[in-house]
């Protein structure tokens, strides 16, 4: 049986995997919403929150051993763009959407990533 922290550090290496993809998903959703919409944005967009919100949720069930050192991430400040974000979907105020994924969540799951990089080397 593994103990907390291995199963904490299996979940932060799938993670890292994600995020390779994540991240670059989100860019491509947010230069669409912000230039040229295509078909299939929306529901892309929708696909990519659900990632999102799963990358949150490891991050809850991890952050213990991703900020050892101190926190990387600010917890009310995510909070806070989840909530524009939540706020921007109920509104269908994409432009809000984007911008608030362009500001603060891509960058949340930068650091998401690295720091499950380093916690899993």
């Amino acid at each position: 049986m593994s103990t907390v922290k291995e199963q904490q550090l299996e979940a932060l290496s799938e993670a890292a995997n994600y995020l390779d993809k994540l991240v670059p998903a989100m860019e491509q959703v947010i230069s669409e919403i912000k230039g040229q919409m295509q078909e299939d944005t929306i529901d892309f967009l929708h696909q990519i929150v659900y990632g999102l919100n799963f990358m949150i949720e490891t991050y809850n069930v991890t952050k213990d051993v991703i900020n050892v050192d101190g926190p990387l991430i600010n917890e009310d400040v995510l909070e806070a763009c989840v909530g524009r974000l939540s706020e921007g979907f109920k509104n269908s105020d994409y432009k809000a959407i984007a911008d608030e994924l362009d500001s603060s969540i891509v960058p949340f799951l930068k650091v998401f990533k690295e720091a499950s990089k380093r916690a899993i080397s």
